[in-house]
Order: C-alpha cells, then sequence, then structure tokens
C-alpha cells in the first residue's frame, strides 16, 4: 500500500507540472539586436528558470543587425521589445503605443570617435574632438538602426550640418578608414577597438553624456493593451528579469558561461574576453547616481529625452505623460 501511495503521489505531481506547462503564459521577449552580454539578464532568467517559476513560458527571438525590434510588436500579442529610450519614443510620437515596464539602462553608452593615424610607434593627432562645434560639417558614421528623424532632432538639438554615413554594425568601416569620425558604444564597439589595438586618447573622444544627452538606453517595453489585458504576467515578466539582472551582477563568470552558450548557438563571431568587457560595461551603466540599479525609468531621464527629442514649441510634449508611458 505504502508503495502504492508514493506512485500516486509521483503521479499526482506529475499531472499538476503538466498543467503548470500547459497553463503557463507564452511570452516573445525580442532583444534589439543579435546575442550579447548585453542581455545577459534575460538569458540567466531562462537558464535559471527564474521564468517558468512565475508561471511564463519566455521564447526570445533576436532579430538580425539591420531589423528594428518594433516591427515585431503587433497590438494584443504577448510580446516585449528591449529597446532604447529614444527608439520607444520615436515610435511613441509616430502612433505606437507602448509603455515601459523596466529600466536596465540608467546612463547612456554613446561615444564618437576618430580616427589618430599611426606613425611609427606613435599615435599623430589627426582629427581631434574639441566639443559639438567641432562636429560641423563632418561625415559620422552611425548606425542603421537608428532613424533619420532621430537623427535630424539630435542634430537639430545642439545646431549642427553634418552627414550620416550608414552602416549595420562593427567597427570595419571605421578601421579601413572608410569615414573619420564614427559612433560607438561603451560597451562594444569602443573595447573592440582597444582589441584590434588601437590606442585613442582623450582629444579623440566624445561621450554624449558629458554634452548633456545622458538619456538611459535599454528599457522593455509592451503595448498598452497588452499591458491592459495582461497586468500579473507583466508583473511576472518584470520580476524574473529583475531576478536575472540581480543573478548576473552577483555570479558574472557562470553569468559568461550562459552568454557564451547564446553566442554559440547563434553563431556570432565573438569571444569571452570581449563578452565580459560588455557584461563589466552593463552593469555598469544600470547604476544610478546612488550606486543602486533602480530598474526603473525616472521622471529625470524621462523629461531628458522629452526634452531633446522633441523641439521646445511642439505640442507633443503635452500628448505624452510620465505616469502613462513609465508602469
Amino acid at each position: 500500500m505504502k508503495v502504492i501511495r508514493i506512485i500516486a503521489c509521483i503521479l499526482l505531481l506529475s499531472v499538476f507540472s503538466l498543467i503548470n506547462v500547459v497553463h503557463a503564459q507564452s511570452v516573445t521577449l525580442i532583444p534589439k539586436w543579435t546575442a550579447q552580454a548585453e542581455f545577459a539578464g534575460y538569458y540567466v532568467a531562462e537558464k535559471m528558470g527564474f521564468y517558468k517559476e512565475e508561471g511564463l513560458d519566455v521564447h526570445v527571438k533576436h532579430p538580425s543587425h539591420s531589423e528594428n525590434s518594433f516591427q515585431y510588436l503587433k497590438e494584443g500579442d504577448p510580446q516585449a521589445v528591449i529597446t532604447n529610450l529614444s527608439q520607444a519614443l520615436m515610435e511613441y510620437f509616430a502612433g505606437k503605443r507602448i509603455v515601459n515596464i523596466l529600466q536596465t539602462s540608467q546612463e547612456n553608452s554613446l561615444m564618437l570617435v576618430s580616427r589618430s593615424p599611426l606613425k611609427g610607434l606613435m599615435l599623430v593627432s589627426h582629427s581631434p574632438l574639441k566639443g559639438i562645434p567641432s562636429l560641423q560639417h563632418r561625415e559620422i558614421a552611425v548606425w542603421n538602426h537608428l532613424t533619420q528623424e532621430l537623427l535630424d532632432r539630435i542634430a537639430n538639438k545642439y545646431q549642427i550640418e553634418v552627414e550620416w554615413i550608414r552602416f549595420n554594425s562593427g567597427i570595419n568601416l571605421f578601421l579601413s578608414k572608410a569615414v573619420d569620425i564614427c559612433m560607438v558604444g561603451s560597451y562594444n564597439e569602443f573595447p573592440q577597438l582597444a582589441e584590434c589595438g588601437m590606442q585613442i586618447d582623450s582629444t579623440h573622444i566624445m561621450r554624449f553624456a558629458d554634452y548633456g544627452y545622458n538619456l538611459p538606453e535599454d528599457g522593455l517595453y509592451v503595448t498598452e493593451e497588452f499591458y491592459q489585458k495582461h497586468p500579473e504576467t507583466i508583473q511576472k515578466l518584470v520580476r524574473a528579469c529583475i531576478r536575472g539582472w540581480n543573478w548576473a551582477n552577483e555570479h558574472p563568470e557562470e553569468t559568461l558561461d550562459i552568454v557564451m552558450e547564446q553566442v554559440h548557438h547563434y553563431n556570432i563571431g565573438t569571444n569571452r574576453y570581449h563578452q565580459r568587457k560588455m557584461l563589466e560595461e552593463i552593469l555598469r551603466l544600470q547604476t544610478d547616481k546612488t550606486g543602486q540599479r533602480p530598474y526603473r525609468l525616472s521622471r529625470e531621464g524621462f523629461d531628458l529625452a522629452i526634452d531633446i527629442l522633441l523641439p521646445p514649441d511642439i505640442s507633443k510634449k503635452k500628448s505624452i505623460r510620465y505616469e502613462d508611458f513609465v508602469k
């Protein structure tokens, strides 16, 4: 009889497990580009079972370098996209009703670098960047995923005329000397330049954050409709993602193991050293001025984005409120 009871308990537990799997809410999570340590916390939440513990069946779907992750976000679909605040607001102004449910980035990573050609073993100053005026009438290489409207507004904000040269990804355009100035991220392309042996001194670097453009970047977004219909699912998703990022911060080497599984699965050309550098910088960018990770878009960051992305006299400034955009 005792054996029969044990077997019955095992069967009952199996049935309950099957029921939980069947009724798990399916959610597609779409990063803004291909697999890398920038999305480590989301990979960790999947690998460590944090999504499943919340009753969620989360699938990560990576777009290509040239795709905009928002093209996957459709009304009513159980999907969440990871993208920059600037891109999200541009989509909002274009009519897409979305809400920010989680903000990982608290500091901007964007930088401009100019070439410093080698002469023997010494670097010779070639195109130093001396503030915003030094960008006037220059050619600047930028990523394809940045909309022209966004670039035009940035140029208008800082009253500069530039020619934007489009490229998909990487640093080859810059290394080949096809462009003199290139946009890079502090967590990806900038360390890649060092890994290629380039030595770029401070006079050839401009950090956007130092010139009033310290817009928070990566956040998690869903449609307003999905948020209103499934508030509990959103809460579970956010909790699992935060657990994933906190675990990544506490266990960096184990997290790198998980990241490398992802990049190998998607055949991404990279290495553990670079992904470690990326993870370190991504985690640094997630901290606010107090050294904490709030995982929430601040009103200050929101207001700064609105101020930069919209001209002062535009009525759209009144059409979006912090309370409606940030949940």
